[in-house]
């Protein structure tokens, strides 16, 4: 089976094939679980609900999304990748992104 994904993006860049070999595999630990809950249950009343849903949902998705981000974070620095995280922004304002590689900005 072939397990290659098409990405393009908005911004015109062009057409980029990714495969299995692309993605990582990054380890899950409790503590990421507990990192995401507790930035969802403080940035809850500052996020904007754009996919719709509970609460219960919201606060699902924004502890989901930031152990994701925890955990490359962990991993680039376990690899001893260098890494910066200077366009964080505070719960009360909209994300920039979340981690930026050789300058370039990514959002996770």
């Amino acid at each position: 089976m072939d397990h290659r994904t098409w990405f393009v993006s908005i911004n015109h860049i062009p057409l980029t094939m990714i495969s299995i070999k692309d993605l990582l595999h990054l380890p899950y630990t409790r503590d990421l679980t507990e990192g995401g809950i507790a930035y969802a249950l403080r940035s809850l009343p500052y996020t904007y609900n754009r996919m719709g849903g509970s609460p219960y949902d919201r606060l699902r998705r924004i502890a989901a999304g930031v152990a994701v981000e925890l955990a490359f974070r962990r991993y680039l620095a376990d690899q001893n990748i260098p890494f910066d995280v200077k366009g964080a922004t505070p719960i009360t304002e909209p994300d920039r992104y979340d981690v930026a590689l050789g300058g370039r900005r990514c959002d996770i």
